[in-house]
């Protein structure tokens, strides 16, 4: 009875051990990807203020710089209001 208590004992305490090597495997891999996608977005916001600087420079060529950079401002406010109001409509629905 004693050796099979003992047993008992020992498997969860393996069993325990396991978990919490599982959950620290778990965790790395949370942490890998989540690295990956934060590096992601950087790149993608890098990536998209360069394609956003090249038009407003190839713009400025033909209209006056001030009234481009406006006007890509208001495109991107716009976007971001649509998409706002888009998100408000899904949560309400």
């Amino acid at each position: 009875m004693g050796r099979a208590l003992e047993r008992t004992y020992d498997a969860g305490q393996a069993l325990i051990v396991q978990r919490i090597d599982l959950l620290v495997a778990e965790a790395k891999l949370l942490a890998r990807s989540g690295r990956m996608a934060a590096l992601g977005a950087v790149v993608a916001l890098t990536g998209w203020i360069y394609l956003v600087h090249g038009a407003i420079d190839g713009l400025a060529l033909r209209y006056p710089r001030f009234a481009v950079e406006l006007a890509v401002g208001i495109v991107h406010l716009g976007f971001a209001v649509l998409l706002f109001v888009r998100a408000r409509s899904r949560i309400d629905a």
